[in-house]
C-alpha cells in the first residue's frame, strides 16, 4: 500500500530504521483497516509522514501514521491541547503506535487557492486568532529558543562556516534571535507552520487548521511561514511582504518591529534546515530574508 517514491524517501532519511518502519506501518494499516471496519482511498501526496483518506461508510477520516519521534509526539500532544477549536480534530489515535485518525475536512480546498490577498490575510488573521492559546499546563513543546539552535548547527556543519547561506545574514540572524528571546513578551502554544496549505475550507466547519507542530514562542514568530510562501509569482515581492506584515501586526495587535526580525530570523533558519535534511531550496529562505533586512532597515 506504500508507495515505492515514499518507501525510498524514508530509506533516504532513515536509513536502516526507514525499511523497519515501512514493514510495521503496513501491519498498523492492516490492523487498524479490520478493526475499524474501513474502507482506504489513494494516499494523499506524501511528504514525511503516510496520509490516507479512510471510511467506516459512516464517517470520513484521514488516517496519518508518522516516523517514530519526537515531531510525531508534538502534533499528536498539539491535537489534544486544541481539542478541536479552530482545529481539524483528532478522533483517535496512538502516540505509541504512531497513528491519528482525524476528522476529513471536506472539501479541503487550501488557503492558497483564494486570489485576493486582503481576503487571505483576513482568513489567516481569523483562523490564527483561534487557535492561539495559552501554554497547556504540563505541555512539553518546543520552544523557539530550541529552534534557534539550528544555528549553532549550521556551524557545525560547515566547520564554522555558513556553506550556501551568505555569512552576513547568518550573523545578522545570530545577533537578533537572542536580543528577541531575551525581550519576548506573553508566550503562548503555536501552530508552528501556520501556512498557506495548512489551512483548509470545510463545508461544515468553515476553514480549519490542520498539521500543527506545537511550539512555544511570541505569536509574531508564528506569522513568518505564512510570509515565507506564495511570494515568488507576485510583482512586487517587497511590496507584499510589508503588506503582510503590517496588515498581521495591525489585525492581531502584534508588533511590526518584532515580527519583521523574526521573518529575518526565521528564514536564515528554513534555509539552514535545507542544508540540514537535503530536502527543499535554501534560496527561498535566503531571499527573503533579504527582504525582511530591507524591511528592518526601511524602519530607521
Amino acid at each position: 500500500m506504500i508507495p515505492k517514491e515514499f518507501a525510498d524517501k524514508m530509506v533516504a532519511m532513515h536509513g536502516e530504521r526507514g525499511p523497519e518502519w515501512i514493514h510495521r506501518t503496513e501491519d498498523v494499516l492492516a490492523s487498524i483497516k479490520k478493526e475499524r471496519n474501513l474502507t482506504f482511498g489513494d494516499p494523499f501526496d506524501l511528504s514525511y509522514n503516510f496520509v490516507i483518506p479512510a471510511s467506516d461508510g459512516a464517517h470520513d477520516y484521514v488516517l496519518k501514521i508518522g516516523f517514530p519521534g519526537q515531531e510525531f509526539t508534538h502534533e499528536f500532544l498539539a491535537l489534544k491541547a486544541y481539542e478541536g477549536a479552530g482545529m481539524v480534530k483528532l478522533m483517535e489515535g496512538s502516540r505509541e503506535e504512531g497513528w491519528m485518525l482525524l476528522d476529513h475536512v471536506r472539501p479541503g480546498t487550501p488557503l492558497h487557492a483564494v486570489k485576493e490577498e486582503s481576503d487571505v490575510l483576513a482568513i489567516w488573521s481569523d483562523c490564527a486568532g483561534v487557535i492561539w492559546r495559552q501554554i497547556p499546563d504540563g505541555a512539553d513543546f518546543p520552544t523557539v529558543s530550541d529552534w534557534s539552535k539550528g544555528f549553532d548547527r549550521l556551524r557545525n556543519r560547515y566547520g564554522g562556516g555558513t556553506g550556501p547561506i551568505p555569512e552576513y545574514l547568518v550573523k545578522k540572524a545570530e545577533t537578533l534571535f537572542p536580543e528577541l528571546l531575551s525581550t519576548a513578551g506573553p508566550l503562548y502554544l503555536l501552530h508552528g507552520d501556520l501556512h498557506h496549505g495548512n489551512i483548509l475550507h470545510s463545508d461544515r466547519d468553515g476553514w480549519t487548521v490542520i498539521d500543527p507542530k506545537g511550539l512555544i514562542g511570541e505569536r509574531e514568530y508564528d506569522c513568518i511561514q505564512f510570509m515565507l510562501n506564495h511570494w515568488q509569482d507576485h510583482p512586487e515581492p517587497l511590496s507584499l511582504l510589508a503588506l503582510r506584515a503590517g496588515t498581521l501586526a495591525s489585525s492581531l495587535s502584534l508588533s511590526y518591529g518584532r515580527l519583521i526580525r523574526y521573518g529575518l530570523c526565521h528564514s536564515i533558519l528554513s534555509a539552514s534546515w535545507c542544508t540540514e535534511d537535503g530536502v527543499g531550496d535554501p534560496s527561498n529562505g535566503i531571499e527573503l530574508a533579504k527582504l525582511f533586512d530591507t524591511l528592518i532597515q526601511d524602519e530607521h
